[in-house]
């Protein structure tokens, strides 16, 4: 039972669990595929950068100490990160860097060319049809725009004390595959930590 509403939890963190428990585990949990994802994404000013599944608003919040001029927009369809992440970034929606969407990715209306770079971590496990989602991130990126998505190998994954009928575990070559499949170029993969079980994999959309 446990295993069941963790795994829910992690999918789409909610209630006062989501909001305060939920919330400190991903924030630790996350740190190392965070910090990478960030390195690679390599914002800078006047990008235009999204994040899908922002969760407590981290990547949110330090990627807009980078864009300068430019925005960081992020969506998720947690309510409970939705305050979290609005609280943590609360200066810069103020200054209009940040904003922040709550809705599913696959059915948002963002205008095709919009994003420099498109990032995401941990979430991949929980998309109902991953190679359409990366086709619609591609689209979304500006010609020479970056994805970026981390996440925990499928062979780790099916370790772990989780719930696989919530969790779908992606392998690393399943993720290049699906990356090249819809378009991107220079596809890569970028080992996070030594233990070989968790990965940045990144692409490229033509210019």
């Amino acid at each position: 039972m446990w295993k069941r509403f963790f795994s829910k939890q992690a999918r789409r963190p909610s209630g006062l669990f989501g909001r305060f428990v939920a919330s400190r585990i991903f924030d630790k949990g996350n740190d190392s595929l965070n910090t990478s994802m960030v390195a690679l994404v390599a914002a800078r000013n006047g990008d235009a950068i999204l994040e899908i599944g922002f969760g407590c608003g981290t990547v949110i919040r330090e990627m807009g100490d980078l864009v300068g001029d430019g925005v960081v927009e992020g969506i998720d369809f947690s309510d409970a990160m939705m305050h979290v992440a609005k609280k943590r970034n609360r200066h810069h929606i103020r200054k209009g860097r940040v904003r922040l969407t709550h809705g599913d990715f696959d059915t948002a209306v963002y205008p095709d060319g919009a994003f420099n770079a498109v990032c995401s971590a941990n979430t991949i496990y929980f998309w109902s049809d991953p190679s359409q989602t990366c086709a619609r991130i591609h689209e979304v990126l500006k010609p020479g725009g970056k994805v970026v998505l981390a996440f925990v190998d499928k062979g780790k994954m099916e370790t772990m004390p989780l719930d696989m009928e919530v969790f779908r575990p992606v392998s690393c070559a399943a993720a290049l595959e699906m990356l090249e499949s819809v378009g991107f170029s220079s596809v890569q993969a970028h080992a996070v930590g030594d233990g070989g079980a968790m990965f940045c994999v990144t692409g490229l959309k033509e210019r």
